[in-house]
């Protein structure tokens, strides 16, 4: 076997190591954790008739529930899922800040379509889901 070969085989099992060590090394979501449950069984400002889990399970095609702490230091659980909004078929992102000492919660920032949205369009998208959760509940009854 000549230099290079020798040469390119080094590189190859290099490569393939740094590959193997990233692949291994990379987070992972964390989608099972305390903070994402006191979401889910708590309940959005205005809408105490049903717990956010059970709304949102509703309106959200496949809703993925995350954990992360940001870089701020907060405890931050994301909810995201497809949803037709305002007429639009999109992607959603809701993100909640956990306070860790109440372990209560509020909804800081919303996406749609990636898309942030401002506050008056937040609160039509939270409305429309709950909307959406009384009328099948209505459906059921």
């Amino acid at each position: 076997m000549s230099l290079g070969n020798h040469l390119r085989v080094f590189l190859c099992v290099v490569f393939m190591g740094v590959l193997v060590g990233y692949v291994f090394n990379a987070k992972k979501d964390i989608t099972d954790h305390d903070y994402i449950d006191i979401v889910k069984e708590g309940y959005l400002e205005n809408f105490s008739d049903v717990t956010v889990r059970n709304a949102f399970n509703y309106a959200f095609f496949e809703p993925y529930w995350r954990y992360y702490q940001a870089k701020t230091g907060e405890q931050v659980v994301e909810l995201s899922g497809d949803i037709t909004f305002q007429g639009v078929k999109g992607h959603a992102i809701l993100q909640f800040v956990v306070n860790e000492q109440t372990q209560q919660f509020s909804l800081q920032a919303m996406k749609f379509k990636d898309v942030v949205l401002n506050q008056q369009q937040q609160q039509k998208l939270v409305g429309m889901v709950y909307q959406i959760w009384e009328k099948k509940q209505l459906a059921y009854e």
